[in-house]
């Protein structure tokens, strides 16, 4: 049996997503270590003796003498590879002293062995000592030997996906390091049996470990126990006196359309063990105790453990990002459930989520996603029927338009809220875009994102650091269409007020759209709240077509806030500006009055025609009347 690795999510593009990617890059294995006599490496040379370098910083240990290269000290370990010995004795798997970023803490410093090893010339791939030779040529210690062979196995020998996968009957490529170096092609056997052959060429210890890994063929929820053959290899090496785990498979690339795909990742390189057993667990021949030491962590888990817990995808660890909720990947539901997670360090700028049922049919209506202050993050989910669910969670920090997925949970839902209404379809945290200061608004319209009304209305007073170009769309959450007769935008000194209606009970969707400071023309999305309605208006009316001239000359529209007036009828209009100074109703100017108000009465005209309200700004250099408000006349 071989390795497997991943598969790209690719969502059905909606009209909220935006044009983003969404990747979801996982590797996955199917090894099987139930052969026993494999041919690894040169095995017929004695390996040398293994030369370890270990700096004063780095432990208070006396450094090894180096044994006597005329003894063989090797002892037997599992899968009948022998580990070299060091100093005439075992170093046994111990709990991780260092952090990775300790270790390495800048990539650049692998600069020269990085460049020596993407040179690496054909006449140096004959064979295995060959290639190790070369490859270590500039290493001044175990760090840079370790460093050069991970490179080059990484960047250099591809998925075999047709022999994984079987495509039109192709069997497996041998896992003999020989035949990997040769083919350039293997699963996680080939890779990790390789990674082992060199590092003995170049006197690194190291080991090849079996185990089970959530990847490709593993399906969140799925109980993982050692009553199935392991599905994944990866190797262990000796550095800086301790043990660290490396995985060339999963840092090489990833399988997309039956496809391999490199993406030459970093994340899998002397990985810290607590990140590495989120979905590698060790079981080597069937030695769970011996076994449970290779995590290299001082309470390790067991095997139920590492089935139920969540996986965190390696984007996670890269943002920095922690559970705070739910930690286990089978989420119970009865009627509602709520995720929550934080960034550490850096708050994410983008994040979404799926919720898909069994059919694969995403359920956009079921899922919230919410910011709960600078940087911590809510997820809920309210399936609208019982069944068994999967969610996936996305994001990313705005380094790049593609969100990866960051969490995984099969959503198990008991019971469901027949009451309850669903949310309106959207990807995406509710609230404000992160750049909403370049379109004028202050850091308040941040602060929240979820509105109630217990009357059919509101009026929402967003803040402004200067006069902003706006357009409001409001939609109900089972009409997207929406209508935007039942929002109109006022803009005050401070604020942008935004005055909603709504006729029926549940949820609705507030976009907010503006022109960029930079002088733009067009219009960008920068908020999405969303509107609660517990209780409609009884009679809702829609309010007045408001033109861009009323938000330039910050009118406020007192009365009448009604589109529709009665034909031939006397109406009482009443507004107020500080920047209009005569307001015009066909050919009649009137005059502002006190408090900067205008109070006047104006007969409507017949049935079917429109009464406009016009206005002139004060202090513009261009004194001609600008369309402020249309009514029907019905």
């Amino acid at each position: 049996m071989g390795c497997g690795s991943s598969t790209q999510t690719k969502p059905t593009k909606s009209r909220d997503d935006n044009n983003i990617v969404i990747s979801d890059v996982d590797i996955d294995d199917n090894f099987n270590e139930s052969h026993k006599n494999r041919n690894v490496g040169n095995s017929s040379k004695q390996a040398p003796a293994a030369s370890i370098t270990v700096t004063p910083a780095t432990t208070n240990k006396p450094q090894p003498s180096r044994p006597n290269p005329k003894k063989s000290t090797t002892t037997p370990v599992d899968e009948g590879i022998e580990l070299e010995a060091l100093d005439e004795e075992d170093y046994p798997p111990k709990p991780c002293r260092l952090k990775k970023t300790d270790i390495v803490p800048d990539v650049s410093m692998f600069k020269n062995i990085d460049d020596h090893v993407a040179k690496t010339p054909n006449s140096a791939t004959a064979s295995i000592p060959e290639l190790a030779t070369y490859l270590c040529r500039p290493a001044k210690n175990q760090l840079e030997k370790i460093r050069a062979i991970y490179q080059w196995v990484s960047k250099n020998i591809d998925y075999d996906v047709a022999g994984y996968l079987n495509l039109g009957g192709a069997q497996r490529k041998s896992c003999d390091p020989e035949s990997v170096l040769r083919n350039r092609s293997s699963v996680c056997q080939g890779y990790a049996d390789l990674v082992l052959s060199l590092c003995k060429e170049a006197n690194v210890p190291a080991k090849t470990i079996a185990g089970y890994a959530k990847g490709y063929s593993h399906k969140t929820g799925d109980v993982i126990s050692t009553k199935s053959d392991t599905n994944h290899a990866w190797n262990a090496v000796f550095v800086n006196n301790e043990w660290r785990l490396i995985d060339c498979t999963w840092d090489a690339g990833h399988v997309s359309d039956k496809k391999f795909q490199r993406h030459e990742g970093e994340f899998y390189f002397l990985t810290d063990p607590h990140v590495f057993v989120n979905d590698h667990f060790p079981y080597i021949k069937k030695d769970m105790v011996a076994s449970l030491q290779w995590q290299l962590m001082s309470k390790p888990l067991d095997i139920e453990a590492y089935s139920k817990m969540v996986k965190v995808d390696k984007h996670a660890f890269k943002y920095d990002l922690e559970l705070t909720s739910h930690k286990e990947a089978v989420l119970p539901v009865n009627k509602e459930a709520v995720i929550k997670f934080a960034a550490r360090s850096k708050p994410l700028v983008k994040v979404g989520a799926y919720l898909t049922d069994s059919d694969g049919t995403r359920q956009d209506q079921c899922v919230l996603v919410q910011q709960e202050g600078k940087s911590s993050y809510c997820v809920t989910v309210r399936p609208q029927k019982p069944g068994k669910y999967t969610l996936q969670v996305f994001g990313n920090q705005g380094e790049e338009n593609n969100l990866h997925c960051l969490f995984s949970f099969m959503v198990d839902c008991k019971t469901v809220d027949k009451a309850s209404k669903p949310f309106p379809a959207h990807f995406g945290i509710w609230g404000a875009n992160s750049n909403y200061a370049d379109y004028g608004f202050d850091k308040g319209v941040a602060e929240i994102s979820l509105f109630e009304s217990d009357t059919g209305e509101l009026a929402i007073r967003l803040p402004i650091t200067e006069p902003v170009k706006a357009l409001g769309h409001l939609a109900f959450s089972e009409d997207d269409k929406g209508d935007d007769q039942f929002v109109m935008l006022e803009q005050g000194q401070s604020d942008l007020v935004v005055h909603v209606r709504m006729d029926k009970s549940g949820y609705y969707k507030l976009q907010i759209f503006s022109q960029n400071k930079n002088g733009s023309s067009s219009y960008d999305m920068v908020m999405q709240y969303l509107v609660h309605c517990k209780k409609p208006l009884k009679d809702c009316q829609p309010f007045p077509h408001v033109f861009p001239g009323a938000l330039e000359g910050r009118v406020t529209l007192i009365e009448p806030k009604t589109k529709f007036l009665s034909a031939e009828t006397e109406v009482h209009f009443c507004l107020t500006s500080s920047i209009i100074d005569v307001a015009r109703v066909g050919h009649t100017n009137f005059e502002r009055g006190d408090n900067n108000t205008w109070n006047f009465d104006v007969i409507t005209p017949a049935s079917g025609e429109n009464l406009n309200i016009f206005g002139r700004i004060s202090d513009s250099e261009d004194k001609s009347y600008k369309a402020l408000f249309t009514f029907d006349i019905e």
